[in-house]
C-alpha cells in the first residue's frame, strides 16, 4: 500500500509561526502609537486647560481694576495664581488717535513676564468722565 501525499481538503487550517509573530509585531506597533497618541492629548488638554484659566484670571485683574476706577496709564506686575509674572501695561489710545479733550481711551494689555512677553489678554476701555 502506498501512502498518497494529503490532498489540500485534508492539510491542517491554521497559520505559520512566522504569520502569527508578523501580526504580534504589527499590533504591538500599533499600541504603541495609540499610547503615545493618547498621551500627548491628555499633556495638550491640561496646557489648554492652564492657558484658559489664566484667561479666565487675566480678564479678573483688568475688570477689578476698571470697576474699582484705579486703572491708570503705567505697568502693574503680578503673579498668577500658579506663580506665572504677569505685566500689566496701560496706555492712553486718545493721544495718538488724536484726541483732545476726552476721556481716556486705555489700551490694556496683560503679558507673561515683562511687557514684551506672550500677551494674553488685550482690550480697550473708555475712561468715565472723572478720567479714570
Amino acid at each position: 500500500m502506498r501512502r498518497t501525499p494529503p490532498q489540500p481538503h485534508e492539510r491542517e487550517a491554521g497559520f505559520t509561526l512566522v504569520e502569527v509573530l508578523v501580526a504580534f509585531a504589527i499590533v504591538s506597533l500599533m499600541s504603541l502609537t495609540v499610547i503615545r497618541l493618547s498621551g500627548e492629548m491628555t499633556g495638550d488638554g491640561r496646557r489648554i486647560a492652564a492657558a484658559g484659566l489664566r484667561l479666565d484670571e487675566a480678564e479678573g485683574i483688568v475688570l477689578l481694576r476698571a470697576a474699582a476706577g484705579t486703572l491708570r496709564a503705567g505697568l502693574e506686575r503680578g503673579r498668577f495664581s500658579d506663580g506665572q509674572a504677569w505685566t500689566l501695561s496701560v496706555v492712553d489710545a486718545g493721544p495718538v488717535l488724536g484726541w483732545r479733550d476726552l476721556p481716556p481711551l486705555w489700551r490694556v494689555r496683560l503679558t507673561l513676564d515683562g511687557p514684551d512677553g506672550r500677551l494674553v489678554y488685550a482690550t480697550l476701555i473708555a475712561g468715565g468722565l472723572g478720567g479714570t
